[in-house]
């Protein structure tokens, strides 16, 4: 299993330190889980523990060197109940684009010690990590133990599915789960009890944990940190026995910036959206397409019924009403109207600040996908009949231009029309990242409104360990599955329908170089050695960025 090296470092070095004088007086306990660091500013970044003992009232500080001998910031925090006794500081008055160390102290004895680094004014580069979709009962994170160890990282993003939200036997299986990594609690999480539990045993993850004290994390939710299909007023996976569904996410929600290392919203309410900026090379843009503005999903299912067992005129017609009275309705809405304005003038304001890379980290992959010819034929003799089902089903819509996964921006083709013509209009040259689908997908997106120019690129990653298509066509040759969906998407210039792994892109003046890291096998405590992919772009003055090149 990969763990940090130079975490255990820290961690060795910050416990032999002994606690200054001023400490002395500080509560007696135990910090249970770590430390992290996240959202960093010019000025300030966020740090985050959690302790357990006495009154709770614990101190920080911040320094320029592992040492501690200069310290450049400190403070005390209160751990408490109500937050589950996670302890978050929004240090400030730190010095533009430095690393620092951080640790927080008790009677008891220090934290173990966290890396992190603050954001310049101005750079030459910007390298992220892109991580999504960890299920805990899937496999090891060995995606998060790589990032933790790249001395290259100067920042992750996480869009979404950090925890899932399923009890035993649900997903996966009890047959699929990794031995000693079932849910705890083994029941679907719906109070904020059960969110808490589970963020508490995701956390005893050591690849996760070092990750969280090795690079600052900025994140967004995306639907399973608080239930399968969530949208602004409901949820697949939440019914009327579980409760109300506005008590499960005030729950969810809670729970997830009480353990993030983000700030909370300055707004009432559950905003996510906000920006970091990376001097004036990058303005990070995060996005919420999950819960504050999404629409209830559409579903062939619920549209079409029996037409999709058949393959004649009747499902032709069928198809086409839903298309042109349902999934073109322009009032379907991912953001919002609310974030899509903010969204325009934030676009528009890194633009005239002169900044020449948008990076828009939101959850879902954007590009369309269309499942191509063959795929039916991919799916293993022994694979049960609703999988055949599904596929057969995605191939003979992929034959009429119909998308396969209307819960990304595929079902909401007009509210994706205005994300990319916003792209066009305002960015300097925009790049979307994304998750959710636990495969990759690099594309090349046009703008609406003339389709000889680039409104973006995309790099939407796989999962750390949710399987994606690659578990329904198991039957396929290698390559095989990558070229069907190459051969039925123009705009799609690489993908990866079959490992797991994590994205690095490097931003500078002249490019985007990106890397898929991939890993054979997340069901064994052994990473082994991933396979790399790298593909690059180049930005423009005016026109958007040139595809991506392989």
């Amino acid at each position: 299993m990969l763990i940090a090296r130079r975490g255990l470092l820290a961690a060795g070095a910050g416990a032999a330190m002994a606690r200054p004088a001023w400490a002395q007086s500080l509560a007696q306990g135990a910090f249970t889980h770590g430390v992290a660091s996240g959202d960093p500013l010019a000025d300030g970044v966020i740090i985050w523990t959690r302790f357990v003992g006495g009154d709770g009232r614990i101190a920080w500080e911040v320094a320029e060197d592992e040492s501690f001998a200069t310290v450049a910031a400190r403070g005390e925090a209160q751990a408490s109940p109500v937050s589950d006794y996670c302890v978050k500081a929004d240090v400030r008055g730190l010095q533009p684009g430095r690393v620092y160390f951080y640790r927080f102290l008790a009677g008891s004895g220090p934290s173990l010690t966290g890396r992190t680094r603050t954001a310049p004014t101005d750079a030459s580069s910007l390298k992220v990590g892109l991580v999504s979709c960890a299920n805990y009962a899937f496999g090891y994170f060995h995606a998060y133990g790589h990032l933790a160890e790249r001395d290259d990282i100067d920042l992750v993003l996480h869009t979404g599915d950090y925890i899932y939200e399923y009890g035993a036997d649900e997903y996966p299986k009890t047959e699929l789960t990794v031995a000693g990594r079932a849910f705890d609690p083994d029941h679907e999480i719906v109070t904020l009890d059960d969110y808490y539990r589970r963020y508490q045993q995701y956390h005893t993850d050591p690849n996760l944990l070092a990750l969280r004290a090795a690079k600052p994390i900025s994140a967004v939710w995306d639907d399973h940190e608080i239930a399968n299909d969530s949208t602004s007023t409901g949820a697949q996976n939440h019914q009327s026995s579980e409760g109300t569904y506005a008590d499960r996410v005030a729950a969810a929600t809670k729970a997830y910036f009480d353990w993030m290392p983000i700030r909370r919203p300055e707004q009432t309410g559950i905003r996510l959206y906000r920006t970091l900026d990376w001097g004036s090379l990058a303005r990070i843009i995060l996005l919420d397409t999950r819960l504050i503005g999404r629409v209830r999903q559409l579903s062939y299912q619920r549209a079409l019924g029996l037409h999709l067992l058949s393959d004649g005129a009747g499902m032709q017609a069928a198809v086409e009403e839903f298309r042109r009275t349902q999934l073109l309705d322009p009032s379907r809405t991912l953001l919002g109207a609310d974030q899509e304005a903010w969204f325009a003038e934030t676009l528009a304001a890194s633009k005239q600040r002169g900044q020449i890379w948008q990076v828009v980290a939101q959850q879902i992959a954007m590009g369309e996908q269309l499942v191509g010819t063959g795929a039916a034929a991919m799916v293993s003799p022994d694979a049960h009949a609703n999988t055949r089902r599904y596929v057969t089903v995605g191939e003979r819509l992929g034959r009429m231009h119909m998308p396969w996964n209307l819960d990304s921006w595929d079902g909401y083709p007009a509210a994706r029309g205005r994300f990319l013509q916003a792209c066009a209009a305002n960015a300097s040259n925009a790049v979307v990242l994304g998750g959710d689908s636990h495969n990759t997908w690099v594309n090349n997106l046009a703008a609406p409104s003339d389709a000889a120019r680039m409104a973006a690129i995309e790099f939407a990653g796989s999962s750390v360990t949710s399987p994606g298509l690659e578990q329904a066509m198991s039957a396929a040759a290698p390559g095989a599955r990558e070229a069907m969906m190459r051969s039925a998407n123009p705009h799609l210039a690489w993908c990866d329908v079959t490992t797991r792994g994590y994205g690095a892109l490097k931003f500078t003046r002249d490019a985007c170089e990106a890397e898929w890291v991939g890993f054979a096998d997340v069901r064994s405590a052994e990473a082994g050695t991933p396979t790399v992919t790298r593909m690059s772009a180049t930005p423009s003055t005016s026109n958007g960025p040139g595809a991506w090149s392989l």
